[in-house]
């Protein structure tokens, strides 16, 4: 009942931010900045993201090798549009993670090392797009408030604390001595997923680090795209500065799929570099569209997996 309750905020949450948004900036405008938009540049942003797929797969295929653990990438590149799918009909933003955690503990009879390879890989993309923001502050700070610019580093400074102490063993080993915590981390399936975790101290994750910089300057390639589909033409700095703050925004757990949390973001962050509002809404829907059209191919595949399941099972 709890759950219900809370998916149901979530989905007003997302409605009532959206409406809100359309109804400040007006119907007819949105529609009208929607319309005029060059669909040529949308066509090759969106075929950008549908080749990121793949990229984020290869990713996420490094860290399964980690782990000692092989599957091909075929079917990596079909977990990620599959989790695209579930993350745009679930009221959740991670609730793609869990699929793709789920379906490749089926194939792989390995549910810890699953989990943390599904973790890390969002966890890589996540780190390696704030280092980025914060590499091209010393160049871009002066086009944002300072606020923006803290924030970044903040964000990143912490997450490259958190990776530390996820992957140090005397931590670990600390927190066992909790009386509170000892019973939990002694149980045999935390404890292998610790060694999964602390497994990742290797060169090897180096490639999976590259395909994380390939993948998030894809990622701005993309937002630049969609910006020039509405004839919006500014610094490109801008985009190394916005794009991770707005997905920041939409990893918190307070909208459906970040509906109306990404609409907002594009709109205020954009803002700041003069973008009208309603271009930098239509830049907003436009990404959200190409994930709905992404997740509706995931859905797809998602099916026929279940009818050859269902093909295959004895009668």
């Amino acid at each position: 009942m709890r759950d219900k309750i809370v998916n149901l905020l979530k989905v007003s949450v997302s409605l009532g931010l959206l409406l809100l948004l359309v109804w400040k900036i007006g119907w007819r405008e949105t529609w009208e900045t929607l319309r005029q938009a060059d669909a040529r540049y949308l066509l090759v942003a969106w075929g950008l993201y549908l080749f990121s797929m793949v990229l984020r797969a290869y990713r996420w295929q490094v860290l399964l090798r980690i782990q000692k653990l092989e599957a091909p990438l075929s079917r990596l590149t079909s977990l990620y549009f599959i989790g695209t799918f579930f993350n745009t009909v679930l009221p959740t933003g991670i609730g793609g993670d869990v699929v793709r955690m789920y379906e490749l503990s089926k194939d792989s009879r390995q549910g810890a090392e699953s989990v943390s390879t599904v973790l890390v890989d969002r966890l890589c993309g996540f780190v390696v797009l704030f280092i980025i923001a914060s590499l091209a502050l010393p160049f871009s700070y002066h086009l944002v408030p300072p606020v923006v610019s803290a924030a970044i580093v903040s964000i990143t400074l912490l997450s490259l604390f958190g990776v530390w102490l996820a992957l140090n063993s005397r931590v670990w080993a600390w927190l066992a001595r909790l009386p509170l915590l000892r019973s939990l981390l002694g149980k045999p399936k935390v404890q292998q997923f610790r060694a999964s975790i602390v497994a990742y101290r290797t060169r090897a994750i180096t490639n999976a680090l590259l395909a994380s910089v390939v993948f998030n300057g894809m990622l701005m390639v993309i937002n630049y795209l969609v910006a020039l589909a509405f004839g919006v033409r500014i610094s490109p700095w801008y985009f190394l500065i916005f794009v991770p703050i707005i997905s920041f925004l939409l990893a918190l757990p307070v909208s459906f799929s970040g509906l109306g949390v990404r609409e907002g973001g594009y709109v205020l962050l954009f803002g700041q570099a003069g973008v009208p509002s309603s271009l930098a809404l239509g830049m907003s829907l436009c990404i959200y569209a190409m994930m709905v059209a992404t997740g509706l191919i995931g859905g797809l595949l998602y099916a026929l997996q279940g009818y050859k399941s269902l093909d295959q099972t004895p009668g």
